[in-house]
């Protein structure tokens, strides 16, 4: 948070910092940096829970590349330059039956005894989509625009023709190599009556089937994730993204990535995947086990919610083998 200080408080803030000791300064370096030198590691607090079981991804690997961001990881072609999210959105294609949207929201604001795994204290759940409907107030089904050349995302067109929602369920596919699907809560994307979501800390979880199965792995490039409004500054949290065939839990901002390859099995059935934002570091939580622990640099910026499938080199899959299947999102704080 940024404030400016009056010559009394620039006084008493450096008489703090001579008692303290403190001195020097912090320097941000430019996305990405090899993960064995650039990781600050995570924070020793108690704020933060014990290290991970040893997982196959302890071993240090290259981060992936953001969905936002141009490049790919080394096995993917890169994504397509309009992917990023732009500083202001462009100009939104608006249709007549948004008129008709429906006036229900997933904010609730009410107290439940949840949140992430391992915290026991009192939850307000802020969020909660269970998908009996497509509420468009909440979610726009395509990137900015729909299935046109400025909607790419993941190297390809999103599409609200490849989205379903009914019966407690969202399902997004790809119909080919060049369409597929997206969901996002992107409060600034210039649809017309669309007012979104975001959140700044708490916990975000969604129950996820991926397509694919143990033999041949995850197909396409299927993603559940958060991110901020100006990309790198304000991070990117890939709380779950299918990639090569297994689930990775990345995070991207402009001091550092951070990433883990988590090699169990995770195709073709539900789990649920969480992040917990807390102040200057994440938890990622699979199925209720913590998974991933990292520092943060984006400030706690206000994030908000994405679901995609797009293209990658690999394993593909079109129709409803390409099924990504989403029971529920929900935030609490």
């Amino acid at each position: 948070m940024l404030f400016t200080a009056t010559g009394r408080s620039k006084a008493w803030l450096c008489s703090l910092l001579i008692l303290a000791g403190l001195s020097g300064s912090a320097a941000q370096t430019v996305l990405p940096l090899p993960l064995a030198s650039s990781d600050p590691g995570t924070t020793a607090s108690e704020s933060v829970p014990p290290k991970p079981v040893a997982l196959e991804a302890d071993v240090p690997v290259a981060a992936p590349a953001p969905e936002s961001a141009a490049g790919a990881p080394a096995d993917l072609p890169a994504p397509d330059a309009a992917a990023a999210p732009p500083a202001e959105a462009p100009p939104a294609e608006a249709s007549p039956a948004d008129a008709d949207l429906l006036d229900v929201t997933p904010v609730l604001g009410t107290k439940q005894r949840s949140g992430p795994p391992g915290d026991p204290g009192s939850w307000n759940l802020v969020f909660d989509e269970n998908f009996d409907v497509l509420n468009k107030k909440v979610w726009t089904p395509y990137w900015f625009n729909d299935c046109s050349p400025k909607s790419m995302m993941n190297n390809v067109k999103t599409c609200s023709k490849n989205i379903r929602v009914a019966n407690g369920e969202a399902v997004l596919q790809l119909s080919d190599a060049e369409s597929g699907a997206l969901l996002s809560t992107n409060p600034k994307d210039g649809v017309r009556g669309h007012v979104g979501f975001t959140f700044t800390s708490g916990y975000a979880e969604a129950r996820i089937a991926f397509p694919g199965n143990c033999r041949t792995g995850i197909p396409n490039w299927p993603a559940w994730w958060t991110v901020g409004q100006k990309f790198p500054h304000t991070g990117e949290i890939d709380i779950a993204e299918g990639l090569a065939g297994e689930v990775w839990s990345v995070y991207h901002s402009a001091a550092w990535s951070k990433s883990q390859k988590l090699s169990a099995c995770r195709a073709g059935t539900y789990h649920t995947y969480g992040v917990h934002r807390k102040d200057g570091a994440n938890d990622v939580y699979y199925d209720g086990r913590l998974v991933h622990s990292y520092v943060t640099s984006d400030g706690n910026s206000p994030h908000y919610l994405l679901l995609n499938v797009g293209a990658a080199a690999g394993l593909q899959a079109f129709g409803e083998a390409s099924s990504v299947k989403v029971d529920y999102v929900r935030v609490w704080q």
